[in-house]
């Protein structure tokens, strides 16, 4: 495996909360436009936000912090459901910071990745994720995507 980078110093990391929506809805929206601009335009701001809303509520929703939110990731037993970034903070071991806080705590991870974001499948297949299976596009998006799974090795 490649050596890990560190988040830059400053950074923190916390739980989310509801009154944490507006920010991550701002970076989902941000990062999917920059990182992901092959994505349709499906949903409506408000859409988002109750979307994101419901996330909180059922997952484990860590929030990255660099004097005000950069980035976040929502975790599921044995799944990394979403991993975002603020573009201006991309590339600087964040992102990386927030899977292996996932690996440490779940010996098994899958992913869904669009199989046209090849800056993330790089991204994670440095992070010794695996193809597990393709798809046409049955996803909402109608795109081919990629299920990537990651497994602890015994000790």
């Amino acid at each position: 495996m490649a050596q890990a980078r560190v988040a830059p110093q400053g950074v923190t990391f916390r739980a989310a909360n509801a009154e944490d929506v507006d920010a991550i809805v701002d970076i989902f929206g941000r990062s999917r436009a920059v990182a992901m601009p092959f994505l349709p335009k499906l949903h409506t701001a408000e859409e988002d936000r109750g979307f994101i809303a419901g996330v909180i509520s059922e997952a484990r929703v860590t929030l990255v912090s660099l004097d005000k939110p950069i980035g976040f990731m929502a975790e599921t037993e044995g799944w990394i459901d979403h991993l975002y970034l603020h573009p201006d903070f991309r590339g600087r071991g964040i992102g990386e910071a927030l899977v292996r806080q996932a690996m440490a705590r779940q010996g098994r991870l899958q992913l869904w990745c669009f199989a046209e974001n090849y800056p993330a499948r790089r991204f994670y297949e440095r992070l010794s994720f695996a193809i597990e299976r393709q798809t046409s596009g049955d996803n909402e998006e109608g795109l081919p995507d990629i299920l990537y799974v990651w497994q602890r090795e015994p000790a």
